[in-house]
């Protein structure tokens, strides 16, 4: 399953790491270490992730009024216009991976990942405290 993700946002013309810095992004603007935060990432291993999508001209960035020390990151239109473009040959790339499974078996799927992730990521909180 990975192989075929990574093959498919290559084909997009994006990693897996810039892919979901992006879909973090999508969903607001946000400081590096939120987005970090977001996508399972050590904060310290984010920036070069960042850098990347800041030269291709889809992710931008301005000085946070509430940390002179932080920047806050959002798509620039250019991003938000190749995020916006790329949902449905995403949706249409899902639906061809998960073909082979009824909905029933798509949804319990789903539900059963949605647990793993929320007890890693309740783990992975706890032990930075």
């Amino acid at each position: 399953m990975e192989r075929a993700w990574n093959t498919y946002l290559v084909e997009q013309g994006i990693s897996t790491a810039q892919f979901a810095t992006m879909a973090a992004l999508a969903e607001g603007e946000r400081t590096q270490t939120q987005v970090a935060a977001a996508t399972a990432v050590d904060p310290r291993n984010m920036g070069p992730t960042i850098r990347k999508l800041i030269e291709a001209g889809w992710v931008q960035t301005r000085l946070n009024p509430n940390d002179a020390r932080s920047r806050l990151l959002s798509l620039s239109v250019a991003g938000r216009a190749w995020w916006d473009e790329a949902q449905p040959r995403l949706r249409r790339g899902r639906e061809q991976f998960f073909r082979a499974l009824t909905s029933d078996e798509l949804a319990t799927l789903e539900a059963l990942l949605g647990k793993l992730e929320a007890a890693h990521s309740h783990e992975s909180t706890s032990a930075s405290n």
